[in-house]
């Protein structure tokens, strides 16, 4: 027979389970989403749409992990579970946004070729990396202007 304190372990331990077999379904299915889509198989829309129902998981997920980090009766090991799942959590969130908005660059991207004259999208491009540069540059820090400064033919631009 189980004590009650083993019956708690027991179920923390099922808990615990739980969560971490949920995350691993939202990552399995991140992942397949994404080659699915990068295959062509999935319209942008139906994509995001699916994004969108992931996320919702994830957060309802998410919940629960930081329910359970709260409670004072958990053990070291299951704290130290949790908080994997955590950092997975947080991991899954930044890709689920990154690969919407990287998908939906990419079908933008292709709408306005479509749009415009190569010459015109070669003349675009040459902008975006122009920005980028200067994004790049804003986030040099002193220390590293000065490493560059001591450098010869150092430019942060493109010419």
């Amino acid at each position: 027979m189980l004590s009650p304190s083993q019956r708690d372990d027991e179920g923390v331990s099922r808990f615990l389970s739980h969560l971490s077999n949920t995350v691993n379904t939202i990552e399995d299915r991140l992942l397949h989403l994404i080659r699915e889509s990068a295959q062509g198989a999935v319209a942008l829309e139906d994509f995001i749409s699916e994004l969108s129902l992931l996320r919702k998981d994830l957060e309802r997920c998410y919940r629960q992990i930081a329910d359970m980090q709260g409670r004072r009766d958990i053990s070291f090991n299951t704290l130290a579970a949790l908080g994997e799942l955590d950092q997975r959590c947080v991991w899954l969130y930044r890709k689920i946004h990154l690969e919407q908005a990287f998908f939906k660059k990419l079908h933008l991207e292709g709408k306005l070729r479509g749009l415009i004259s190569a010459e015109a999208y070669e003349v675009y491009q040459e902008l975006l990396n122009v920005e980028e540069h200067e994004a790049n540059a804003l986030e040099n820090d002193g220390p590293r202007i000065r490493r560059l400064l001591l450098k010869e033919d150092t430019c942060l631009l493109p010419s």
